[in-house]
């Protein structure tokens, strides 16, 4: 093997076993695109599947950016025949599902790739997808990164190992890394293997192009050592990064349910605008949501932590916060049935859209697994008691005072997503309860004669009787 050659495998055989890059992976999916980097990863990581234990499959996209495109499928094509390594070739219309999606090129191929590359993945029972990113791609996304802006998560540049976009089940993988781009050429040249050059590399009228061209080597005559540099700033972010992951972990939410993860407001308070980022994307997994952040989203997200209320949405992701709490919540809220105002039933059951009123002249039995209730006086209802639903300005007796019935909401820390699932009691004037789901709002309940109630589902429907002829 010759000396270049064997210096790369070296250098990708120590990165990868102190990332643990092949940890437990029976086989590996290779993005080959059919240029120096991804035909190197190839024939490296076939090299390394003997050492380890693990099969190597190619899978190529076609993403018909170029006329050419076509003969990257078949080189991939014959490549891997020639190496003997099973290959997947897929195909998309970049252009037209750009104008679908209404997103850019770049970000449209992105996707639809890593779509690819997970159903390619899943289809062979591979572990991991890898790609053939070089020590240079990780330069070029550091300054990428620097120039949108990005805090000390983007100054790490690309990982040696990540949650495969779209499919975070599997894993990605970068084991060239370490490599610059130059070796990826002599490997080839080395094993006798011809790659294809793509002609929209030079082109400069995207970002990443116009660093590779135009910013980098300005950069280079300042400073030699910019590569160099650069790298070591990626690997500080990487270490201080780490503190801040650890810090959202010990973040828990209070409470879990489908569609809304509930903290405490302080808990998100103390965290910095990365670590609240990365938690809202954590949730967002659980949400089965997608994130979309700025950095004006995160300050504004700053100002209602700040503030106590209010809310910011991230894309899929919404962050509400009232009462001492916050919550995220994902996709459409449920619309609350409306009901008609009607007259309670004493004791008895009252039907309220989707859920009914239970009344009872006896307290109901202890059940910790029951709707919360509210005991009011008989002397607090004057006339015939009334079921409808809370409406702005509502007052009730509390306390001492006759207050508004938002502001005993407020300072019993019901927060406002709870509020619109509200039901009132109402006498001839004033509210006399407030009941929902976890919910139980009344004053006077020490009386010695008092009516009990709670809301609760309805019952379910019994199930059709079958004759049976």
């Amino acid at each position: 093997m010759p000396a270049r050659t064997s210096s790369a495998l070296d250098r990708v055989r120590r990165f990868a076993d102190h990332e643990r890059l092949f940890r437990r992976l029976e086989k590996i999916v290779v993005a080959v695109s059919g240029g120096a980097d991804s035909v190197a990863a190839l024939l490296l990581l076939r090299r390394l599947g003997e050492e380890h234990g693990f099969e190597v499959v190619a899978a190529h996209f076609d993403h018909h950016l170029r006329d050419d495109s076509a003969g990257d499928r078949a080189f991939v094509s014959d490549l891997c025949e020639h190496l003997d390594v099973p290959c997947m070739t897929g195909e998309g219309d970049v252009p037209l599902a750009a104008a679908e999606m209404r997103i850019g090129i770049e970000e449209t191929a992105r996707r639809l790739r890593y779509q690819f590359l997970a159903f390619a993945a899943e289809r062979q029972g591979a572990g991991a997808v890898a790609t053939g990113h070089t020590a240079d791609d990780h330069v070029e996304t550091v300054l990428h990164h620097l120039l949108r802006g990005s805090g000390v998560r983007g100054m790490r540049g690309m990982l040696p190992s990540a949650p495969l976009p779209g499919m975070p089940s599997l894993q990605l993988i970068r084991p060239i890394l370490p490599l610059p781009r130059t070796d990826t050429v002599a490997v080839c040249n080395a094993a006798g293997i011809d790659y294809r050059e793509d002609s929209t590399n030079a082109e400069l009228h995207a970002t990443r192009n116009r660093i590779r061209h135009v910013v980098l080597p300005r950069l280079r005559e300042e400073n030699p050592g910019a590569d160099a540099a650069i790298l070591g700033l990626a690997e500080s972010a990487r270490e201080m990064f780490r503190t801040v992951e650890r810090a959202v972990d010990l973040v828990q939410p209070r409470d879990r349910a489908p569609g809304s993860v509930v903290f405490e407001r302080e808990a998100l308070r103390s965290l910095g605008s990365e670590a609240r980022l990365l938690l809202v994307e954590r949730e967002a997994t659980f949400l089965k949501a997608e994130v979309d952040a700025n950095r004006t989203r995160l300050h504004n997200l700053d100002a209602v932590l700040s503030r106590g209320t209010g809310r910011v949405t991230f894309g899929g992701v919404t962050v509400e916060v009232s009462a001492g709490l916050a919550r995220l919540s994902g996709g459409s809220e449920e619309e609350v049935v409306p009901f008609e105002e009607q007259f309670v039933n004493i004791p008895g059951v009252t039907r309220a859209g989707e859920r009914v009123l239970q009344a009872a002249t006896d307290p109901f039995p202890d059940d910790p697994t029951a709707p919360p209730a509210a005991a009011v006086p008989a002397d607090r209802i004057e006339g015939a008691l009334r079921l409808r639903p809370l409406a702005p300005g509502d007052r009730m007796q509390y306390r001492g005072y006759r207050r508004k019935v938002g502001g005993i909401l407020k300072n019993a820390r019901v927060p406002v997503w709870e509020r619109g699932d509200l039901v009132a009691l109402a006498g001839l004037e004033d509210v006399v309860a407030v009941l929902g789901a976890n919910v139980a709002i009344a004053d006077g309940g020490e009386a010695d004669d008092c009516y009990y109630f709670r809301v609760a589902p309805p019952p379910p429907s019994p199930l059709p009787r079958v004759e049976e002829g």
